[in-house]
């Protein structure tokens, strides 16, 4: 399920930002839950053989109407501002729409936001092999010990195995939360860059300076129809729920008609 959440700048003409403003997305996103839920999932989440927790849910960068603008640390984005929230757990954005339609002013930072539209769709995968491209980068990694046994953290790229193999793991994962008792499709993962793909690092928040590497563009995925949807709905990769992973079908002409 895709919710396309888009916003009106009700505190200035532009909504204004810091760089370093992941953080900020993923807190306003907390606050459009409903207080328990958000608690459950914040704190919880669902949980994968009772180590991995998930939250289920995956959500774009922002877009603007037209190119964003930099200044020094800030990023200028013109109204309406366009947010997209992913999720295989149809409550999570049911909440979401609700309360983002009803509460009023919305906080982003400093800015004041007010939701004028609210869309639902339901991207279907029918075959097994889609094209897509990123609303926001995919992160893959490990976390290895360096020569004096401390902790560093190591990001593929698409070129590696380790990419694939870690996006088709994780897959797997989701899957088996979603689909509770159902057997895990036969088959592997297979993904492709479609062009040239972009690395771009994130920094969580000001406070924290370790880079978040992941990767954007368009790309073509081949595999079951039900990891497919599973990566469509939850976000593929690594860190979701703070923004990262989340896709959108690429459709060719003949399948928009």
């Amino acid at each position: 399920m895709k919710l396309t959440l888009l916003f009106n700048v009700n505190s200035s003409d532009n909504l204004v930002l810091g760089r370093k403003n992941q953080y900020l997305l993923q807190a306003m996103v907390y606050n459009l839950l409903n207080p328990e839920y958000a608690n459950f999932l914040h704190n919880e989440g669902f949980v994968y053989e009772g180590k991995r927790h998930f939250k289920m849910f995956s959500f774009s960068k922002l877009y603007g109407n037209g190119s964003i603008k930099l200044k020094d640390d800030l990023i200028f984005f013109q109204p309406p501002i366009k947010l997209v929230i992913t999720s295989p757990v149809n409550s999570i954005l049911e909440q979401l729409a609700t309360n983002a339609l009803s509460l009023g002013e919305i906080r982003l930072g400093n800015n004041l936001l007010t939701c004028k539209e609210v869309k639902i769709e339901y991207p279907r995968v029918d075959k097994e092999e889609i094209e897509f491209r990123t609303l926001s980068p995919i992160v893959c990694y490990s976390t290895l010990k360096k020569y004096d046994n401390s902790n560093f953290t190591y990001y593929y790229s698409p070129k590696e195995k380790e990419f694939c193999e870690q996006i088709y793991a994780n897959l797997i994962k989701k899957f088996q939360l979603i689909a509770l008792q159902e057997n895990i499709p036969e088959g592997v993962i297979k993904i492709e860059c479609l062009g040239r793909v972009k690395e771009e690092i994130r920094f969580f928040s000001p406070c924290d300076n370790r880079p978040i590497k992941g990767w954007s563009g368009s790309f073509k995925l081949c595999g079951p129809k039900d990891l497919l949807q599973v990566a469509l709905d939850a976000g593929l990769g690594a860190k979701n729920s703070a923004g990262f992973g989340c896709i959108e079908l690429v459709l060719n002409e003949r399948e928009r008609r």
